[in-house]
């Protein structure tokens, strides 16, 4: 029960630290690895908990331009306007990205609101999220010993 509910706790973290609000799911999936759960299924529900946290800010942008971001995040709107790159073309690059810490929140966003394709972006996430906890979870398992 108690197992259940520390994975259930990790996605929760995950799922958070992907979206616009910052927190650092590495540091709980390396205490998870360290008091012994399974290294699987912590990087299958980080994965899957990161992955749809990042979809949920790609949503905002898809969704809740006109509603959400132009009356409460005016500034950050600007500013992705501004960028200037081409997220219909590059858009893969970008999905993938978005594990970087601070900027792929961004991508995610600026990608929803380029409306780059709701498919490539979910394969493009969850492929850079794996990339990112499989290489943490290799280097914790080589130094745990």
């Amino acid at each position: 029960m108690l197992e259940s509910f520390s994975y259930l706790g990790l996605f929760a973290i995950s799922f958070i630290s992907a979206s616009l609000y910052p927190l650092a799911s590495e540091a709980f999936v390396m205490g998870f690895l360290f008091q012994g759960f399974s290294p699987f299924w912590v990087f299958f529900i980080a994965t899957l908990g990161n992955t749809l946290g990042a979809l949920s800010t790609y949503l905002l942008g898809f969704l809740g331009k006109s509603f959400i971001l132009e009356k409460y995040f005016r500034k950050s709107l600007l500013r992705l306007e501004k960028m200037n790159l081409n997220f219909k073309c590059f858009g893969y690059a970008f999905a993938f990205f978005t594990f970087l810490p601070l900027i792929g929140d961004l991508f995610a966003l600026a990608l929803g609101l380029a409306r780059y394709n709701i498919l490539k972006t979910i394969f493009f996430i969850a492929l850079g999220k794996a990339f990112r906890y499989g290489v943490l979870i290799v280097f914790a398992l080589y130094f745990k010993g």
